[in-house]
């Protein structure tokens, strides 16, 4: 197979995703990939790498299904090395996911605000709600992911309320992240989570 010189380059540095890379990756990049392409990619968890399309290609695909309208060479590498952590760790990754604080929710919009994706931390196995307000009433779908892959919560909001409760149980201690689309713009002021006793 016929691989040009700039993929080439492209995969070699995927292959380099050391800690280095993993913190340099930023936090646009990593929204946006978790955000529009991880919920497709995530079946391609293989602990492997495979590239059977040329640069020209990829570059167009990002650009069609991200939300970026330009995008530049580093971002692509991003989002080569977002990618290739889900297939090889089979794991989500976002960059110092620690240090971030859900007060910020800009923070973690995409440029269109048609989608979120939000760290949550640690949590601690149990029964948990989920309260989230947002500025009008736009219809969206919610996702509670962990970060090895797993669902614990995928529910359409179509109700004309700012204001939406979810209760979810999940099943083990690790961290977990929301991931929250809508088709039009979305503007989030509240979200909160709680653990509730039995």
């Amino acid at each position: 197979m016929k691989i040009t010189t700039t993929l080439f380059f492209l995969i070699f540095t995927t292959f380099l995703y050391s800690a280095q890379n993993k913190e340099n990756i930023s936090l646009k990049s990593a929204v946006t990939f978790n955000t529009l392409c991880s919920k497709c990619h995530e079946g391609k968890c293989s602990r492997r790498l495979t590239f059977d399309r040329g640069n020209k290609f990829t570059n167009n695909h990002i650009k069609r299904y991200s939300d970026f309208k330009d995008i530049s060479k580093n971002e692509i590498k991003e989002f080569f090395i977002l990618l290739n952590y889900m297939k090889k760790e089979c794991l989500l990754l976002m960059p110092d996911e620690i240090k971030y604080e859900i007060s910020n929710l800009e923070s973690f919009a995409i440029s269109s605000h048609k989608g979120y994706f939000i760290p949550l931390g640690e949590l601690k196995k149990g029964n948990y709600s989920l309260f989230i307000r947002t500025k009008d009433d736009t219809p969206f779908r919610v996702e509670l992911i962990s970060r090895q892959l797993d669902s614990y919560l995928d529910r359409l909001f179509r109700s004309c309320v700012k204001k939406r409760k979810f209760d979810f149980t999940i099943d083990k201690d690790t961290n977990y992240f929301l991931r929250i689309k809508s088709k039009e713009p979305l503007y989030l002021k509240v979200l909160e989570i709680k653990k509730v006793a039995l």
